[in-house]
């Protein structure tokens, strides 16, 4: 039998930052250490009280099947978490619990793009936006997120982007991979394209308790007037309640936008495992704190990284208001993202995500997960002074 792979698969690429955890890993299996500045998850293990939640789910029996769009007890509790911290009024049957936010990206994206539409998509941002619109046949247009410009958006680069067949733009604040929060003036400028043009605006807010001012709460472009009812608001469990591997998330969105992502949703996974939702209601309801010790603890992070790297001569970086990344300037260097993290890793055993794997803005970059130990961050910080001493 000739195997090949389905046409629509054509323009799917392999990930850039599967590249370097599969060196990695590698390196590891050889029993060579590396110093890696590279994995999106918390280094913190589940906060106690949700495990235990999970074990209670599990002794009493909820293992079965249930609804394919969540358990009624999770959707309540996501309805009171969006009140309570973004401003958002959402009702249960506008809430679909997800397998991660990964399915959610699917879902929303696959049930709402057609062939031939065109979506706006920041540049740099997560592959996985300008990926699953390959699959549906749509046209992505990047918009820039740069640096000069605090990562904020050229407002007049989005209108000139918008054409009849402009369908959705997808927002991703904080940032994977900059470490940006959009302000208030960029987000209403956002709105106001949305509202002109019909567009539907699909907005990413996994990082949304790790925004570091103090005095800043990350808004919700869907609290904006009007707004909520052509949103898509994602959100979930990995980032801030430390459960990446408990494949948790949700969607929000009003019911004629949710009604075909759950039909979607049921013929990829039949619903989000039983056990794990119960753990989530416990996590939004009896939360303990974690969050804001580990949102803390990442700014220390943060601040120490960002002060050595700016020491540097070849090396610089803006100090990121949210999320726990650094997207470090490199081009006094001359070589390119992709060279750089090789070399970087080659010699050096440092792995860090060259920033081409997050669009064409992200030349010149890599990014640096700062979710790592300070002890971690600490050997990474000489081994980037050793290599700056390079150039």
């Amino acid at each position: 039998m000739k195997f090949e792979q389905a046409h629509r698969l054509e323009n799917l690429h392999p990930s850039g930052t599967r590249v370097v955890f599969s060196k990695c890993g590698q390196l590891a299996r050889e029993g060579i250490k590396v110093t890696a500045l590279t994995v999106g998850q918390p280094d913190y293990d589940t906060p106690k009280y949700i495990v235990e939640a999970c074990k209670k789910a599990l002794d009493a029996g909820y293992t079965r099947y249930t609804d394919g769009d969540g358990i009624p007890e999770l959707k309540k509790a996501v309805c009171a978490k969006l009140e309570k911290e973004n401003g958002l009024h959402y009702e249960p049957a506008e809430i679909s619990v997800t397998t991660g936010v990964a399915q959610a990206m699917f879902v929303a994206l696959m049930s709402t793009l057609n062939p031939g539409d065109e979506v706006l998509v920041p540049d740099p941002v997560y592959l996985t936006y300008n990926e699953i619109p390959n699959i549906a046949g749509a046209v992505v247009k990047a918009y820039d997120l740069l640096e000069e410009n605090n990562y904020q958006v050229d407002v007049d680069q989005i209108r000139s982007l918008v054409t009849d067949k402009t369908k959705m733009i997808v927002i991703v604040s904080p940032s994977n991979p900059t470490g940006g929060v959009l302000g208030m003036e960029s987000l209403q400028a956002i709105a106001a394209i949305a509202k002109e043009h019909d567009l539907i605006v699909l907005s990413d807010e996994i990082y949304d308790h790790f925004v570091y001012d103090d005095e800043q709460q990350l808004v919700s472009i869907a609290s904006l007037p009007d707004m909520k009812e052509r949103c898509i608001v994602l959100n979930g469990f990995s980032k801030s309640m430390a459960m990446t591997g408990w494949r948790l998330g949700y969607i929000a969105a009003p019911v004629n936008m949710i009604e075909p992502m759950n039909r979607l949703s049921f013929y990829m996974t039949a619903g989000a495992t039983t056990f794990v939702q119960y753990a989530g209601v416990t996590a939004l309801e009896e939360e303990d704190g974690s969050i804001e010790r580990m949102r803390q603890e990442f700014k220390r992070r943060r601040d120490y990284l960002v002060a050595e790297i700016n020491k540097m001569k070849n090396f610089s970086c803006q100090m990121p208001e949210g999320a726990f990344y650094i997207f470090m300037n490199i081009k006094k260097t001359g070589m390119t993202a992709a060279d750089f993290c090789n070399y970087a890793i080659d010699k050096y055993r440092l792995a860090m995500i060259p920033g081409s794997a997050f669009g064409k803005n992200g030349e010149g970059y890599a990014r640096l997960s700062y979710a790592s130990s300070m002890e971690v961050l600490k050997d990474a910080v000489d081994l980037l002074h050793k290599l700056d001493a390079e150039f």
